[in-house]
Parts: C-alpha cells; structure tokens; sequence
C-alpha cells in the first residue's frame, strides 16, 4: 500500500466539499497601489479596493495596465500555520486557460525547505517535537528563511502539463517584475502579490490576461500536493512481511494510525476560488 496514496485519498473528501461552494464574483479596481516601506508591501489596497472574505482570509484585488495586485491577509492562527508549514499557493487563470494553468506558492513552506536536509521532511511531519530537538532548531530557522526567500511558480499551457513546480529565488522573480512580499509575526500573515498581467522580455512569468478579462484566482494550502511530488529525503517504507520481524497486520495498523496522525499535523486542505473581472482604464 503506498502510504502518501493512501493518505491523500483520505484528505480528498475536504477538497470535493470546498470545491461544491458558489463562486464568489469580485470586480477588480483600476488602480496602482502604492507601494509602502523599505521593502515592497501593498498595504495601500486595504484603504482604496473592496475587502473580500474567502473563508479564513480576506483578500483585495486590483490592477493596472501591467500588472494584477492581490493582497492576503489570514483571519485564522491555525490556517496561517499551515499556510507557514506547507505553503500557499496563489493561482490565476485566465478565461481561455485550464485550471491551475499560473500560479505562485509562497512562502513555499517550512515543509518543502526541509527537502534540502536528508531525512528532516520525514522527521517534521512524524515527530511532533522534532523541531525542538537543539540538533534540529537550526535547521528549521534555515529552512523558515528560505521559505521566504523562494518562491515556486507553475505555468502550464494544457491539462497534460505536469503540476511540478520550479523554485526560484524571489530576488530572481522581482527582477522579472513579479514581486512578492511577506509581513509575518508567526501567529498572522499578510502576504502582496504583483502578478504581471503578459509576458514581455522584462516579465517572463505571467499568466497573460489582459484588462477588461473574467479571470479565475484561486487560494490553495495543500499539503497532499507536496506529499505527492518526487520528495527528495523520503524514506521508502518496510513491505516485507518479514522485515524486523513485523507481519502484515501490524504494519497495516502501523500505518493507519500514522496517517491518522499527519491528518491532525497537517490540517484540513484549504481551497477557495473566486472570480475575478480586471478593471479597464475608463472605469
């Protein structure tokens, strides 16, 4: 039995009850956010874009000629949690494009960080304390600040393309006018993405909409979906009957009440879509 298989269709019930809610319709402002501080930081969209609720975040939306602005802030400790554990992806479709055809995680995850330190993922998620041992804290606060350092981007042009993500520095994606910012006290977030609206020669990552488009964006926390790629430090599991002595029986058992446990680990899978009409300069 393939354990993350297993799991995985566990979780799935979650995805098929968020997924059966009505789609909420935002219209988007023309307008560019000014950027605050040091750093970029679309805090500005809080006082000039209407504020929408998508369960336990709240998000606004604006754009220009060049660019879609999405600011996040979470609503709920737990869901930031996960979001800080495992991710959280951003995805925009355009009208003529297959679901999930664009999309950016970040942070990526404390999670897929650990996939640099042979063993760590498998030891996070099966230990509970893991990340108070004195040998690990140090790689956990390493993994934490890559995190935020990188970001992972998914263009796909048909339902045939593969979901795997490719990492790239988020001083690489700024260069490339996709900017990203992250204000994290650990216990909330609030998260600002400038999306490049077409690909040009300076913008190299977009999901090419354009002003005046019926867009689809799309919040996702999905742990299952990291479990499921090509993890690079996983242990491969004990299917011999009689390897250290143990049978079937307890093996199957064994797993079971591990799956049960990174169930509670990880927390419900998070989606939510909303429908996003972009604003054009005459409005």
């Amino acid at each position: 039995m393939n354990y993350f298989r297993t799991l995985a269709l566990l979780i799935a019930p979650f995805f098929l009850v968020l997924s059966c809610s009505s789609t909420t319709k935002v219209a988007s402002q023309f307008n560019t956010p000014e950027a605050s501080g040091q750093t970029f930081n679309l805090e500005s969209l809080t006082r000039t874009a209407e504020r929408t609720f998508a369960d336990d975040l709240v998000f606004y939306v604006s754009n220009d000629e060049t660019h879609l602005y999405v600011l996040v802030d979470f609503l709920s400790s737990r869901r930031y949690q996960h979001a800080r554990e495992f991710g959280f992806t951003l995805y925009v479709d355009g009208s003529n494009s297959v679901r999930r055809s664009f999309g950016v995680t970040y942070p990526t995850g404390i999670y897929y960080q650990l996939g640099n330190y042979p063993g760590a993922q498998q030891g996070y998620l099966d230990e509970p304390n893991w990340s108070n041992f004195p040998e690990n804290r140090s790689i956990k606060e390493a993994a934490e600040r890559s995190s935020r350092q990188h970001a992972l981007l998914v263009q796909r042009t048909s339902r045939r393309d593969p979901m795997q993500p490719f990492p790239f520095p988020v001083a690489q994606l700024n260069a490339q006018s996709l900017m990203l910012h992250l204000d994290d006290d650990e216990r909330t977030g609030r998260i600002s993405f400038a999306i490049p609206l077409q690909t040009r020669s300076t913008s190299q990552f977009s999901p090419d909409i354009k002003p005046g488009e019926t867009i689809a964006v799309g919040f996702e926390i999905d742990p299952v979906r990291l479990l499921d790629m090509d993890i690079r430090s996983t242990a491969p599991l004990i299917t011999s009957e009689t390897a250290s002595g143990r049978t079937r029986t307890d093996t199957d058992q064994e797993e079971h009440e591990r799956i049960n446990r990174l169930r509670m680990r990880m927390g419900d899978p998070y989606e939510q879509w909303v429908q996003v009409t972009l604003a054009t300069p005459s409005e």
